[in-house]
C-alpha cells in the first residue's frame, strides 16, 4: 500500500465516528434515491448554512484573517481546514479534510459539497460580501479525489 493510499485508509476509519458510519451511508443512499442530486445539493447547502449561523465569525478585516476564523471554526469541530487564495476575478478556497466524504461515501460527493457552498456563503455574507458573489463548488482534480473540495467565490451564472 503507497503512502497516498494508507494516509487514505487512516482518513477514511478516523474522519467519521464508527457509531454514524452506516447511518449516514444509509441516508445517503435513501436520499439519492428520493431526490435528484440537485435538491440533495440545495438541502445540504442549507444545512451548511446553519451549521455557520451556529457558527458566527467576528469581523476579519484581512483575508489572512479571515482564513484564520474560517479555521478556528472548522478545527474546533474536526471538519478540515481551508485555504483562501486570491485570484483575478474569483476567491479560491480549497477545503481538506471534510469527513462529508467519509461520512456519506464517494457516490454523494456531488451533493454533500452543498454544505460547503452554504457555510461559506452565510459566512462571506455575514462579513459583508457583495449581494452578487456567491459560493460554488468548482471541478475537482483527480489527485484530491475526496481528500479536498475546491471552491470559488465570484459572479456564476444560475
Amino acid at each position: 500500500m503507497t503512502l497516498t493510499a494508507h494516509a487514505l485508509a487512516y482518513y477514511e476509519r478516523t474522519a467519521c465516528s464508527a457509531q454514524w458510519l452506516a447511518f449516514n451511508r444509509s441516508l445517503a443512499i435513501e436520499l439519492s434515491a428520493g431526490l435528484p442530486p440537485e435538491e440533495n445539493r440545495r438541502l445540504f447547502a442549507r444545512i451548511g448554512a446553519r451549521v455557520a449561523q451556529q457558527l458566527p465569525l467576528a469581523r476579519c478585516d484581512t483575508l489572512e484573517a479571515l482564513e484564520g476564523a474560517f479555521n478556528a471554526r472548522w478545527e474546533a469541530i474536526g471538519w478540515g481546514f481551508a485555504r483562501l487564495e486570491e485570484g483575478a476575478e474569483t476567491l479560491s478556497i480549497t477545503h481538506a479534510c471534510s469527513p462529508l466524504g467519509v461520512a456519506f461515501g464517494a457516490d454523494a460527493a456531488g451533493w454533500t459539497r452543498g454544505f460547503l457552498e452554504g457555510a461559506y456563503q452565510t459566512w462571506f455574507q455575514a462579513q459583508g460580501s457583495p449581494v452578487g458573489l456567491r459560493v460554488q463548488a468548482v471541478a475537482d482534480d483527480e489527485e484530491s479525489a475526496g481528500t479536498q473540495v475546491r471552491l470559488a467565490l465570484g459572479k456564476f451564472a444560475e
